[in-house]
C-alpha cells in the first residue's frame, strides 16, 4: 500500500507477486479495510503499533518489517 508522494511513479496491480494499491486517503484506514474485507489469508508487515491492533482485531497477522527483510534476497 502507498500513499501520498510514496505513489508517483509507481502503479496500482501485481508487482512480482505482490499487490500495489495506492490509498485514496490514510494508508493506515486502506490497510485496515483490505485486511478486514479480504476473502483470502492477508500479512501484514508494519512498525506501527495502532495499525497492528486494528488489523489484528481482523483475525490478520502482523510481522514487524525486519520479518520481511529477512526473507528478501540480498540486493
Amino acid at each position: 500500500m502507498l500513499e501520498g508522494v510514496a505513489k508517483n511513479g509507481v502503479e496500482e496491480g501485481v508487482v512480482d507477486g505482490v499487490d500495489v494499491v495506492h490509498a485514496p486517503g490514510e494508508g493506515d484506514d486502506t490497510v485496515a479495510a483490505i485486511a478486514a474485507e479480504a476473502d483470502t489469508e492477508v500479512i501484514v508487515v508494519t512498525a506501527d503499533r495502532g495499525l497492528s491492533q486494528r488489523v489484528r482485531r481482523s483475525g490478520v497477522e502482523v510481522f514487524g518489517p525486519n520479518w520481511l527483510l529477512d526473507r528478501l534476497p540480498p540486493p
